[in-house]
């Protein structure tokens, strides 16, 4: 429990410094490495016979990744193109090992090459929105975490007090309906909060009943993502992807559920522009 709250004492506010501080270059950056940590996590959860150089390819690409969904002004300059041929040898050369390699002890399985596309392409298009909320304003790259937090705090409070039958009792067994049901309310109520301050701090008029329900949506996609990285562990037989973090895991552990929450945060932000 000590390590744990040195840890959110040291590191909630140097995320918040990396949000409001840095420049938008600076937070994509952030991002780039955060993204290529999933990928290594992921890589040495579920993959199978990686080589340094395939856990290399993977990160590498994880960053290029990033940097082509959220700093379009140079990659325009250097041409849209550049990155779609990068993605094609990072997968042609997969394939390639996993060819060469067929038969042997060391074989680079295909399951393994499909976590590499996850880790290096999926995962990281789906962190980059995290930066494209960034480039709008702070408060809107706030979002994310705190429909995740605040979600997942009052699933918490709602599951030791109401919980009793259990939601997804093979894939994360302390998870209950009480908490899938209280985390959505957490969520709307912190987006309210959070609506509020926008308007305090950086006078932005934004709609509460339309955050709220940014709050509810985003926070039932970010429990999947939880699940979803949960069933992984699960496989694997471990508790944590890494020790990044001491005893609050790794990357992975603490931003799951802001992976599957931050594209639809931008999404349904992008609807509200357009309304």
């Amino acid at each position: 429990m000590k390590n744990r709250l040195i840890v959110a004492a040291i590191g909630i506010p140097a995320l918040l410094a990396a949000i409001f501080f840095t420049p938008i270059w600076g937070w994509g950056i952030v991002v780039a490495v955060m993204a290529s940590f999933c990928a290594w996590e992921l890589l040495h959860t579920a993959g199978k016979h990686v080589t340094p150089l395939v856990y290399a390819l993977t990160m590498l690409m994880a960053v290029l990744t990033v940097a082509y969904i959220s700093m379009d002004g140079w990659w325009t300059a250097v041409g849209d193109r550049l990155y779609f041929a990068c993605a094609y040898v990072f997968v042609a050369a997969l394939f390639l090992i996993a060819v060469v390699t067929h038969g042997k002890e060391t074989a680079l399985p295909f399951a393994t090459v499909a976590v590499c596309i996850v880790g290096g392409l999926l995962f990281p298009a789906m962190y980059s929105c995290i930066a494209l909320l960034r480039n709008v304003s702070p408060a809107f790259v706030l979002m994310p975490f705190v429909i995740a937090f605040i979600g997942d705090s009052f699933s918490m409070l709602g599951g030791m007090a109401f919980g009793h039958k259990k939601f997804a009792p093979h894939v994360s067994p302390n998870k209950t309906w009480a908490g899938f049901l209280a985390g959505p309310v957490g969520s709307a109520i912190g987006m309210v909060l959070l609506g509020l301050v926008a308007k305090l701090v950086w006078q932005m008029e934004l709609p509460l009943c339309f955050l709220a329900v940014i709050g509810v949506v985003a926070n039932l996609f970010g429990q999947l993502g939880d699940l979803s990285t949960s069933l992984i562990k699960r496989e694997a037989g471990i508790k944590d992807y890494s020790h990044i973090f001491l005893t609050h895991g790794g990357v992975l552990d603490r931003f799951d559920s802001t992976l599957f929450i931050a594209p639809v945060v931008y999404a349904m932000l992008f609807v509200l522009e357009k309304l």
